[in-house]
């Protein structure tokens, strides 16, 4: 089984090629961030290279980027100067913040990557810690019955290594648990948070959260 300190190597390895396919905003979550009331202070843990923290800036909101990826963090920073943008190396399940300090969050493609049942409950425990009332979240997670992951081997708990090709030609298995249909709705309902809506979209589940108190 892989550990977290594993799937950081990897990215850390990886994230200078991975970075330039991780430009665009996706539409899913530039339609949360719309719904969001003005100025609203908005983690996006698991942020990588910065995408979505740049359309939070954008459209008028302070954004903190979160990621466990040094390499890809570095990036976002050189890439995105703004005084309504701040960079923090941390992990999902260990937030840095104190309870209900921050009016939002997105966790876009990142419990797929966390390796056991546990470790996907702590990290959405710890959003709805650092939730205000009624704070929301948006969550994706990849959908394991998508054509692509056709006769891809998966192990008894839905665990899969997917190929990143370098730029040398070599790849490098990344880490992912493929999920279920209602697998997410059933995650965040033990996690303690509110589920919205839940929906598919582009090959990923989505969860439209709350934390109420």
């Amino acid at each position: 089984m892989r550990t977290k300190a594993d799937v950081r190597a990897i990215y850390e390895r990886i994230a200078d090629s991975f970075a330039p396919t991780r430009v665009d905003a996706w539409a899913e979550v530039l339609e949360f961030i719309d719904g969001l009331p003005r100025a609203s202070r908005v983690l996006d843990i698991g942020c990588g290279n910065g995408r979505h923290v740049k359309a939070l800036i954008v459209r008028g909101h302070r954004a903190v980027g979160l990621d466990f990826c040094r390499r890809l963090l570095a990036i976002g920073r050189a890439e995105i100067a703004s005084a309504d943008a701040s960079w923090i190396e941390a992990e999902a399940g260990r937030l840095p913040f104190r309870d209900e300090t921050l009016d939002a969050a997105t966790c876009i493609a990142v419990l797929h990557h966390l390796p056991t049942q546990a470790d996907r409950i702590a990290a959405l425990r710890e959003i709805g810690r650092v939730l205000r009332r009624d704070g929301r979240v948006i969550v994706s997670v990849w959908d394991r019955e998508q054509p692509r992951f056709l006769g891809l081997v998966l192990d008894d708990h839905g665990d899969a290594e997917i190929p990143w090709t370098l730029p040398d030609g070599s790849t490098i298995g990344r880490y992912y648990h493929l999920f279920r249909s209602g697998e997410l709705e059933r995650t965040i309902i033990e996690s303690g948070l509110h589920g919205e809506r839940f929906f598919h979209s582009s090959g990923n589940w989505f969860a439209l959260a709350t934390k109420h108190g």
